[in-house]
């Protein structure tokens, strides 16, 4: 999938500047036209036509909890915590004041 990603990014990339695209706008008005063209491209069939995809038994909650990765941190007086070698400074407003001393 990376392969394939990077692959488009760079084709992308490359097509705005054909285009002479230089703004946001001209991009979002220019962009379906590239899908199009590339899905033409390099789409391929499915082998087997049959929607083989499960419905979803967790809530979108679950969900959250499951693709979340969690790193417990505690919060100091001064407002900060530590991931990785870096101290982050959170807004003094009411809501962080009452996260002090938690995990």
């Amino acid at each position: 999938m990376e392969r394939a990603n990077r692959t488009l990014q760079d084709r992308l990339i490359k097509e705005m500047r054909l285009e002479g695209i230089c703004s946001i706008a001209e991009a979002n008005a220019w962009l379906p036209c590239f899908i199009e063209h590339f899905n033409q491209k390099f789409a391929k069939c499915a082998r087997n036509s049959k929607n083989l995809h499960r419905p979803l038994t967790e809530s979108h909650l679950e969900l959250d909890d499951i693709f979340t990765w969690q790193e417990p941190r505690k919060v100091t007086k001064n407002l900060t915590l530590t991931y990785d070698k870096c101290i982050y400074l959170l807004e003094p407003i009411e809501l962080n004041h009452k996260l002090v001393g938690q995990y």
